[in-house]
């Protein structure tokens, strides 16, 4: 797993942070994101330039408005005008009258020259609380950094650790639109998306499509045979997707993220589809998800999710969109793998029955910027062989600490679950001692449809798992019900008091 080069992340992020100032962290990341996309555009048109030279000294310019060939033979599916180029922005950077607008209307102009950028671009940069000495210095920091030098994928690490600095001063809020990319490369390795339609109902910036596609590359596939469909809540993070695939070469005519930003659940952008790969990492946990205006939505095929939780909803979602042949994977909070709330216990029945349910990986803690809690991974397949669940025990891979906080796990530990999963796959029964095994309906039905794999790989220790979960919730009841004889107790106070004072008084009018 690589992860952005030290060095230059501590650059981005010194010139990131000195933005601080009239705007909040969520503006500047904004600003910070744009500028880092459109040095990383001039580099790249300006790399593709300097290849066409050498290979067309004679015509390069005609090449150099190509975009078919730019896009076919040099990994550029842009045009960036010579306004638009940071290397003409750069002159400006010392110029505080200037800087803001030169930004702006270099971002006209590469959306004049390049259609599928239309309005996605913030051109923003001349306002009054954005200091535009700081706004030159970011420049400044930027310019001696060649962003495509560091590899097909800097922009993306690059973007991972932006994000991630960004989230840390946000709070949780920001990890509703990022997934650590050691997970997202883990889910890619077992759902293996190739020729077809790929989907994502919390796409976030894309990262589940960069990866695929990425995954398809390395497979030596054709990465413009996976057409792309997903939807956003957010509407700047849903402009910010759009922008990150077409700089990772992704077709326009092969990007469908809908024509707004919107509620997968009351507003289902691309209702009555059906998709060959699903890869998701919707937001843990969502108490208000619209509950009572969704009570008789036809996705709800195996039960009705609970009000309080949308984990199962966006399960059932996921399942009404995969085709005859589709395979899901998607990253949720541990807790949905033994939740006894009212109707989750009877949907993992009713998915357990109709083997809907392929494999449960129970994965590390500490492997999202936002949170520590372990998070594990549901795999559908509607093309299954058999019968059988493989049950896969990851917490304990201690994986790559990037710090006290974080951790990624490592190539060869991605490795070791998707193998035993593609065998699983293939047909053949697992038992990994301490690790993973293969378990039907039965065993399932035996432990009360628990989808917790400790609890069928080692039973000792899951035992202890499974009395730590029982122990939250007795401490839960315990606390709610200490609070409420609290609560009796201050009302019963006052009148306690009165009761005691009024008894002495008596006692003593009585001894005179």
């Amino acid at each position: 797993m690589k992860t952005i080069d030290s060095d230059l992340s501590k650059k981005l992020w010194s010139a990131a942070d000195s933005l601080r100032g009239n705007i909040s962290s969520e503006q500047y990341m904004i600003v910070v994101i744009g500028l880092l996309f459109l040095k990383y555009m001039s580099d790249k048109y300006e790399n593709a330039l300097i290849q066409l030279k050498k290979d067309h000294p004679e015509n390069y310019k005609y090449f150099a408005n190509n975009k078919d060939i730019l896009a076919s033979k040099y990994n550029c599916s842009f045009i960036v005008p010579p306004k638009a180029s940071w290397n003409y922005i750069a002159e400006y950077a010392s110029s505080k009258e200037e800087i803001g607008s030169k930004i702006d209307q270099a971002f006209l102009l590469i959306e004049e020259q390049n259609v599928e950028l239309k309005n996605l671009l913030d051109k923003n940069y001349n306002r009054q609380e954005l200091d535009p000495i700081k706004l030159g210095q970011v420049i400044t920091e930027f310019t001696d950094i060649d962003l495509e030098k560091y590899g097909e994928d800097v922009i993306g690490r690059t973007y991972e650790y932006f994000l991630g600095n960004f989230f840390k001063k946000q709070g949780q809020k920001g990890g509703e639109f990022y997934t650590p990319a050691s997970i997202v490369q883990l889910l890619v390795e077992l759902i293996e998306p190739n020729k077809g339609r790929i989907y994502d109902p919390a796409c976030g910036t894309g990262g589940m499509f960069v990866q695929a596609r990425r995954h398809m590359q390395t497979n030596n596939l054709k990465p413009n045979s996976l057409i792309v469909y997903g939807q956003e809540y957010q509407n700047k993070i849903w402009k910010l997707a759009k922008i990150n695939l077409l700089l990772h070469n992704f077709n326009s005519l092969d990007i469908n993220l809908g024509p707004k930003s919107a509620d997968t659940f009351s507003d289902d952008l691309f209702k009555g589809e059906e998709f060959d790969f699903i890869l998701a990492n919707p937001p843990f946990n969502i108490k208000k998800w619209g509950y009572k205006k969704l009570i008789d939505d036809v996705r709800w095929k195996w039960g009705i999710p609970p009000q309080g939780n949308a984990n199962y909803a966006w399960l059932s979602h996921i399942l009404t969109k995969l085709n005859s042949k589709g395979h899901a994977g998607i990253v949720l909070a541990n807790g949905s793998l033994s939740s006894q709330q009212k109707g989750e216990l009877q949907i993992r029945k009713n998915l357990i029955k109709e083997n809907k349910v392929d494999a449960i990986i129970a994965l590390p803690d500490k492997l999202f910027y936002t949170t520590t809690i372990p998070a594990c991974l549901w795999i559908f397949n509607n093309n299954k062989k058999h019968e059988r669940v493989l049950m896969i025990h990851a917490n304990e891979l201690e994986g790559n600490m990037l710090s006290k906080r974080l951790r990624e796990l490592t190539d060869s530990e991605i490795n070791k679950v998707s193998s035993l999963y593609k065998k699983h796959k293939k047909g053949e029964v697992i038992n990994e001692t301490g690790f993973a095994k293969s378990v039907v309906a039965t065993d399932i039905e035996e432990n009360d449809y628990s989808f917790m794999p400790g609890r069928y790989i080692d039973i000792d220790f899951e035992e202890n798992q499974i009395d730590k979960e029982k122990l939250k919730i007795d401490i839960q009841k315990t606390s709610e019900e200490i609070e409420k004889l609290l609560d009796e107790f201050n009302t019963l106070t006052p009148k306690i008091k009165k009761t005691i004072q009024e008894a002495l008084k008596k006692n003593n009018d009585e001894k005179k």
